[in-house]
């Protein structure tokens, strides 16, 4: 193994419909060693400029890894998309009262509801406006030690080419060259966005990767720190790139599989295999937090509940899946209520329910193929839930 990095060169994708808090938290029990940038899923400035969510604990916690930021400021990463540098200034100076240390510029969503709305990847088309929206948050963040960045793609549509980026660079951190400016950083998705044919998810897999360009720009752009993302899935690849930039960042990989900060954890960073956390370490303590989650805002089951479907995999996801299901449906019947409404009772006894239930699922499973003559059985570690 190479030598440890340095903390933190290691980030968590913003990912929609998988990095909400909830999902950040199990991260953190995964990962309890403060190495990886956390990054929320894409807010709009509105959010607090208009609808003033700031003031309502209840949506915030929902949007927000309360939690995370009051333990772990530094490790958290809030995105924001607006393409009105008023907006963008309002917005980063409400996070800053909240204690975020680290606010993105989303300018690589290629969804068309995002288009519409005039942000995301089709603002790389209008560099200028990037670099006021830019300067604003700036401007907002100046003294506070909150940090501003810009995750944007290689290319848009057409144009792919090292100029059509260096234009759009240029304009965002080129002109911030004096000592009292607030350094912006860069992450750069190593895919171009197709705006039009393409959907969110095809715009991840079918545009081809160019990690050589981002490799260019962190050498042309040698004040600006670089983060790369895009298709990283494995340890080496990720030692690979952290020779040639500042930062890499992973993302469908790690929401498939989010033991896989603990391979970078020992593999990168140098954590000894016995400091990682065990599965049932990891759910006794993501249970309890749903617990205070549930009586301190109100988070429904159903969304604390996902990212245990995200915690295990094949045989053991599917049966766990299941019986959550089961039990929240029974709890409710139990209790009187419709399956829109909300269950007052503990989330941490319905799960461990689940959970016994479904290695007997599983138990049952192995003696119908021992009985059958199949040799294919389950290994050990199979029947249990929370066993690595």
């Amino acid at each position: 193994m190479a030598a440890a990095v340095q903390r933190l060169r290691t980030s968590v994708a913003p990912m929609v419909r998988v990095t909400h808090p909830y999902f950040l938290r199990l991260t953190r029990l995964i990962s309890p060693f403060g190495n990886h940038q956390l990054w929320t899923e894409m807010i709009h400035a509105n959010a607090f400029s208009r609808a003033q969510m700031h003031l309502d604990p209840a949506k915030l916690s929902s949007k927000l890894p309360l939690h995370e930021i009051e333990e772990f400021s530094a490790g958290v990463v809030v995105q924001i998309a607006s393409a009105s540098p008023p907006d963008a200034h309002e917005a980063v100076r409400q996070l800053i009262n909240l204690g975020v240390r680290n606010i993105n510029l989303n300018c690589g969503c290629p969804s068309r509801n995002v288009q519409m709305g005039s942000f995301g990847a089709i603002m790389m088309k209008t560099p200028q406006l990037v670099a006021d929206v830019v300067d604003q948050m700036c401007t907002a963040a100046r003294g506070t030690g909150c940090q501003i960045s810009v995750k944007c793609r290689i290319g848009v549509d057409e144009d792919e080419s090292p100029e059509f980026l260096q234009r759009f660079l240029s304009a965002v951190v080129g002109q911030r060259r004096h000592a009292d400016e607030l350094p912006v950083s860069i992450v750069l998705h190593a895919r171009r966005a197709w705006l039009q044919g393409l959907s969110p998810k095809q715009n991840r897999k079918i545009p081809e990767l160019n990690y050589e360009r981002v490799h260019e720009m962190a050498r042309r752009f040698t004040n600006t720190s670089f983060v790369i993302n895009g298709g990283i899935d494995t340890v080496d690849s990720v030692v690979e790139h952290l020779a040639k930039v500042d930062g890499v960042m992973i993302g469908r990989k790690i929401g498939d599989d989010p033991w896989f900060l603990s391979q970078l954890d020992q593999h990168v960073y140098g954590i000894p295999a016995h400091a990682v956390p065990s599965p049932s370490d990891v759910l006794a303590r993501y249970v309890r937090y749903g617990d205070e989650m549930h009586a301190r805002y109100g988070a429904r089951y159903s969304a604390l509940s996902e990212p245990l479907y995200r915690l295990f995999a094949g045989r053991k996801n599917k049966a766990l899946h299941i019986r959550l299901n089961e039990a929240r449906s029974k709890a409710k019947r139990d209790a009187g209520l419709h399956q829109d409404a909300k269950y007052s009772g503990s989330f941490s006894e319905l799960v461990l329910e689940a959970v016994h239930n479904a290695e007997m699922d599983l138990r049952q499973q192995q003696d119908s193929l021992e009985s059958s003559g199949d040799v294919s059985h389950l290994p050990s570690k199979e029947l249990h839930i929370a066993e690595a």
